[in-house]
């Protein structure tokens, strides 16, 4: 998929705004040595003033991405500098299901989860000296029927205390999901596909300008 570009992006450092391990490898996958920096960008927008999910969820990754790059573009490395934010959410018709704040929380999460369809929107933006591409991938996830006694179990595992809507596509999580329309990279905060089309796209104009 990054064929085209390989000669370019070998030219660049290439960070993710990110403290996600699982990110660092979505991307070493493609081939990429990426290097994590997580952002101090404060994440409090308010949704409200956001006519669209995907439009919020640009606006946060944009934020992560914005303030490494100004960070990391004045340490003078000899490489350019190309940074990846991406920001992913869970919701349920109109709410936002986040990080659970506790255990209990996580509890009535995964209890409204159960037996319904959640949809997961990762934002992405991409940014370097000469240009910004944002976009939003989206993947609906259907959740079987879930007992009480399961959704305890998983809770206590402690995987979904760290995760939005309070679960996680790979691991234990993986389970609890017969069905998931979208790329299921999108559901683990980074879709693949289109991140490759994104930087063909990006890198691609550079040549033709």
């Amino acid at each position: 998929m990054l064929a085209p570009i390989k000669h370019l992006l070998s030219n660049y450092r290439i960070v993710l705004a990110s403290g996600s391990p699982r990110r660092q490898e979505l991307v070493q996958m493609l081939g990429l040595n990426a290097e994590l920096c997580p952002s101090t960008f404060a994440e409090d927008l308010n949704v409200a003033d956001f006519k669209e999910f995907s439009d919020y969820i640009e606006a946060t990754a944009l934020g992560k991405a914005e303030e490494v790059f100004s960070r990391l573009s004045s340490t003078g490395d000899d490489k350019q500098l190309l940074v990846i934010a991406a920001d992913t959410m869970v919701t349920l018709g109109k709410e936002i299901y986040g990080k659970p704040k506790d255990a209990a929380d996580a509890v009535r999460m995964l209890t409204n989860l159960s037996g319904a369809c959640n949809r997961v929107f990762t934002g992405v933006v991409l940014k370097h000296a000469n240009g910004v591409r944002k976009f939003t991938d989206t993947a609906d996830v259907y959740f079987g029927e879930l007992s009480a006694a399961q959704i305890q179990s998983y809770v206590d595992s402690g995987h979904p205390l760290d995760k939005a809507g309070a679960y996680g596509v790979q691991g234990q999580g993986g389970a609890l999901i017969p069905r998931i329309d979208g790329d299921f990279y999108c559901v683990m905060g980074l879709p693949l596909h289109r991140l490759c089309c994104e930087l063909n796209k990006l890198f691609l104009e550079e040549l033709t300008e």
